[in-house]
């Protein structure tokens, strides 16, 4: 029946909708994924060319053609019915209930019945225990307590080897206590942490000499050295070489002291030449010097910065008002704006006696074209329709759909 209330009012319930798809099944191939909800039921229906009337509560093709039925909900029934069996399958059915019935009456003498629990004698109330006699309690000796559970750790598995503390042969094979704490290793000498200390120090500064060899081949010739050498050979493999980075040959070459027996070509270490206060004032003195130049060089053309950001702006709105046409006429009015402001800049220069930095005007020029580049990029991508509601939930929904699929 379809829904009385709701927002789905009229309209037929999921189920019903499954049970035409399924009659549909019969007759033209619609297969349903598992797990579907409504939203995946009713596009598949519109996929396969097909409309769910809720009025007439039927499956109508949108356009009719011979191929393609209209399935009402009581044909649905009607093929949906499930196939009466034939004898032969009937006495199969019967002939597995008997079997079953045989297998149950089997099992149940096979296996007694659990005896019945005894009824307690009418002397004794049931829920109270017999009153205690005073001799008794003065007979019976007093109850010691027993004595704690052992934990899991104190046990010794069958078969297994206890560690630290060895046990008892006397009481059982696999009972007694294990002792897990690990021994303490022995403290090192001064000596010992001195020897350490200057090893490590060493491996370093070897690292970064060796750090220092530009070229690779250099490396790679002393590891295929020492391979050709005796003690090279001695080793089980050959040390590797190809599609080997720098610091993994630098880490072989340090492991198997290849720097001790061969010679490798380490260029000197440049130290850096160390400023004396003055130098440093100097060079503090020149650096303030040149950032006032430019500041000089820059202060005509703040305005003209300024204007380049407002003309981006304008005509950015105006392409999206234009809807994304005629790009290349408006680039144009805007080339030409900049031109005239550039003009009047040029003219106001020569009144004050200014000199307009070349330098400052062509990065201004290489500011103005990405900005051209940028309106261009936008109109290609707004004629697309990138920009629209429908693009923006597609890519939404791919994204889902490719989060979903990980």
């Amino acid at each position: 029946m379809p829904y009385k209330t709701g927002k789905l009012k009229g309209e037929l319930t999921t189920p019903e909708i499954r049970k035409l798809i399924r009659a549909h099944n019969v007759l033209v191939s619609i297969k349903i994924p598992k797990g579907a909800k409504r939203e995946d039921i009713m596009a598949l229906v519109k996929k396969n060319g097909y409309e769910v009337n809720h009025e007439k509560q039927a499956l109508v093709p949108k356009v009719q053609m011979q191929r393609k039925k209209t399935i009402g909900l009581k044909k649905a029934q009607e093929i949906t019915k499930p196939k009466p069996l034939t004898e032969e399958q009937k006495k199969k059915k019967q002939q597995a209930k008997q079997k079953k019935a045989g297998e149950k009456a089997f099992l149940k003498k096979a296996i007694p019945a659990p005896p019945k629990p005894s009824k307690p004698s009418k002397g004794i109330k049931v829920g109270k225990p017999p009153p205690k006699s005073k001799k008794e309690d003065e007979v019976r000796p007093a109850r010691i307590g027993a004595p704690p559970i052992p934990k899991a750790k104190e046990f010794v598995k069958i078969g297994g080897r206890p560690s630290g503390k060895k046990v008892d042969t006397n009481t059982p094979k696999n009972v007694g206590i294990v002792d897990t704490t690990k021994p303490k290793k022995p403290k090192k000498t001064k000596e010992e942490k001195l020897a350490n200390r200057k090893k490590f120090a060493d491996i370093k500064t070897r690292e970064e000499n060796l750090k220092r060899v530009k070229k690779l081949g250099i490396l790679v010739d002393a590891i295929n050295q020492f391979n050709q050498m005796e003690v090279g050979k001695s080793l089980k493999k050959p040390l590797r070489t190809a599609n080997e980075d720098k610091s993994k040959l630098i880490e072989k070459i340090v492991a198997y002291d290849i720097d001790k027996v061969i010679d490798i070509d380490i260029p000197d270490k440049v130290e850096r030449k160390k400023m004396t206060d003055e130098e440093k004032q100097q060079k503090k003195k020149q650096k303030q010097e040149e950032a006032k130049i430019g500041r000089e060089k820059e202060k005509p053309f703040k305005g003209l910065r300024q204007f380049i950001g407002k003309l981006y702006a304008k005509y950015n709105k105006l392409l999206r008002d234009n809807q994304y046409k005629d790009v290349k006429s408006l680039l144009k009015k805007m080339q030409n704006e900049f031109d005239e402001a550039f003009k009047e800049l040029e003219e106001q220069a020569e009144e004050k006696d200014i000199e307009l930095d070349d330098g400052v005007y062509e990065e201004l020029e290489e500011v103005l074209e990405q900005n051209k580049n940028q309106l261009k990029d936008i109109a290609e991508r707004g004629l697309k329709g990138e920009f629209t509601a429908e693009f923006k939930k597609a890519q939404k929904e791919k994204a889902r759909k490719e989060r979903d699929s990980r």
